[in-house]
Formats: structure tokens, C-alpha cells, sequence
């Protein structure tokens, strides 16, 4: 998605300074504090009849190694960072009401312009960046339409043989997902 003037975007420091923790409460102002709630260290408010408890959950994207018919894998050539000129699989956060698998379609589709159908889920990643923690839900899937487009966060877009990746992969989630479907194991 490109931005327009109407948007609103964060710079990495800026992304990283939200998920450290808010300095006012959301709720009523008053400065927030560490304490431990919960059994951990938290971003707590200030005023004790507040009770506002800033929780930082880590975000979830979900991802979809997706194949043609004669066997050739999906990949999209990142535009923006992390990883800016790497080759990945196609996907990116979920949004509110989405499932994981709708949110994998939804984002192959904004990058590659393929449409997919998820066959199946190949595993459950965790990371830290700059942005914070986050969980990425990686599917198996195969192409069921479309013609290649790259948008969004994708300047390119290839279909690769087993024996022919580009060797700058990004991504720790996408080397071993890609590395199952080498080997067969998909």
C-alpha cells in the first residue's frame, strides 16, 4: 500500500519506542510506571484507581510458501525494511477480524498478485526486531490464479525451482521453510 498524504506512518525508532511501553495512560493520562502486575515488570498507571496495565503482546503476521503446478516456489523481492532487497515469502501482519490464513491470501495477493489456497500450515515462528516480538504463522499453499504483480512492500516477483533460489533470502522463518520444501518434507 503506498502512503498518501492522509496517512499516518512511524519511523523504526518511532514503532520501537511504542512497543517499549507508553509514557501517559491511554485511559486517563496520568504517567505510567514500571511495576510488577502480573507476575512481571509492566508499564502500569500511576493513579491507583486507574488500574490500566499496559500489556505488549508480540505481533502476528502469517506467511504462505506457495508453489505453481510444476512445482516452483512464490517469492517476493522486499522493498522496506527489515530486510529491504531480499527475496521472502509473501506476507505481513494481520489485521483485526482476520484469520491467519486469510490474512496469508490477503498479503500474497497484495505482493505477487497471485491468488492462493492454503493447503496447510507449515510452522509457528518467533523473532525479535527492532519493532519489538512478533509471531509469524507460515502456510503451504499453491497458486490458484493471478499474474505476477509486485505492490505493496514487493518491487518483484519470481517463481524459483528447488535448485535455483536466489541466495539472499531474508528471514530465519523463510530459509527453514523453504529448506522443508527442498527436502520434501512438505
Amino acid at each position: 500500500m503506498a502512503d498518501t498524504p492522509d496517512e499516518i506512518t512511524l519511523t523504526a525508532e518511532e514503532a520501537a519506542s511504542l512497543r517499549q511501553g507508553f509514557r501517559y495512560c491511554p485511559r486517563c493520562g496520568r504517567e505510567m510506571t514500571d511495576r510488577l502486575a502480573y507476575g512481571r515488570l509492566r508499564r502500569v498507571c500511576s493513579d491507583s484507581e486507574c488500574r490500566f496495565v499496559q500489556f505488549i503482546d508480540p505481533k502476528v503476521g502469517a506467511a504462505v510458501l506457495a508453489l505453481s503446478d510444476d512445482n516452483r516456489v512464490l517469492l517476493v523481492r522486499r522493498s522496506a525494511d527489515p530486510a529491504r532487497g531480499t527475496w521472502c515469502l509473501p506476507g505481513g501482519f494481520m489485521e483485526i477480524g482476520e484469520t491467519p490464513q486469510t490474512t496469508a491470501i490477503r498479503e500474497c495477493q497484495e505482493e505477487s498478485g497471485f491468488t492462493v489456497e492454503i493447503a496447510g500450515l507449515i510452522d509457528v515462528y518467533y523473532y525479535e526486531n527492532y519493532r519489538g516480538s512478533g509471531v509469524l504463522i507460515v502456510y503451504h499453499g499453491r497458486i490458484s490464479g493471478g499474474a505476477a504483480q509486485p505492490n505493496d512492500d514487493a518491487d518483484a516477483v519470481a517463481l524459483f525451482g528447488p535448485d535455483d533460489l536466489p541466495p539472499d533470502i531474508g528471514f530465519a522463518s523463510n530459509l527453514d521453510a523453504l529448506a522443508r520444501w527442498r527436502e520434501g518434507r512438505l
